[in-house]
């Protein structure tokens, strides 16, 4: 039962889930008459449950194709396409890149690609370099995969996943308070929405830190 259900599960499926689920209730519960037959908490802790973990599901894949929101904070680029540049917001330490680049060991073409400042790419997307995003991208993955079993991943990946889905939980949550035309609780939720985007830049430049970190570590 284990090794189908985890915390990772609970925390960032069921819990966000049965959250929306609780709004919509507190909401609309005037409207919607439910009947419950008595001895039968089982089955409706089960039917909450399910609900829970299907809108969890949904909500996450809408975070994830809404995820390029976070990348505001990265000049429109992922986290793990620019940790490769001079005095990027991700490694920071230019002892660490150096360190890093030395570990690595890329061509001189593919080397080349990360030869410039942070400051200095672009934020329009028609002005990126392509190739330099995608080699960076790939040089992440293989470095995601020699530790992403590791305890450490794994709560960062989790936490990540979990600020992603809760801004865009509270977005949603802002918008139908609009709709009930309850302002104030309208104006606390997208407060949280962009609390949660900035914990998201967190996160998300966390995950990858760590994950060069540890990388560093093992070699």
């Amino acid at each position: 039962m284990s090794d189908k259900f985890s915390i990772e599960d609970l925390i960032m499926k069921v819990m966000p889930g049965g959250f929306l689920l609780a709004i919509f209730y507190f909401l609309f519960r005037e409207k919607i008459q439910f009947n419950f037959i008595e001895n039968l908490d089982f089955f409706y802790t089960f039917l909450f449950f399910c609900s829970a973990y299907i809108i969890g599901e949904l909500l996450q894949t809408i975070a994830h194709e809404i995820e390029c929101i976070i990348n505001i904070f990265f000049k429109l680029r992922r986290p793990s396409e620019i940790f490769l540049y001079k005095n990027n917001p991700i490694t920071k330490s230019e002892y660490k890149r150096n360190e890093l680049m030395k570990e690595l060991r890329l061509e001189e073409t593919e080397s080349k690609l990360f030869d410039q400042e942070y400051s200095d790419l672009s934020f329009w997307w028609w002005k990126r370099n392509k190739k330099s995003d995608e080699v960076s991208q790939s040089i992440f993955w293989k470095l995601y995969s020699n530790i992403n079993q590791t305890d450490e991943i794994k709560i960062a990946n989790r936490n990540y996943l979990f600020v992603r889905v809760m801004m865009l939980e509270f977005l949603l949550i802002g918008i139908i308070f609009i709709i009930d035309k309850n302002f104030y609780l309208s104006f606390l939720s997208f407060l949280f929405c962009i609390i949660f985007l900035w914990r998201g830049r967190g996160t998300a430049r966390g995950l990858v830190f760590k994950t060069i970190l540890l990388n560093l570590k093992n070699s």
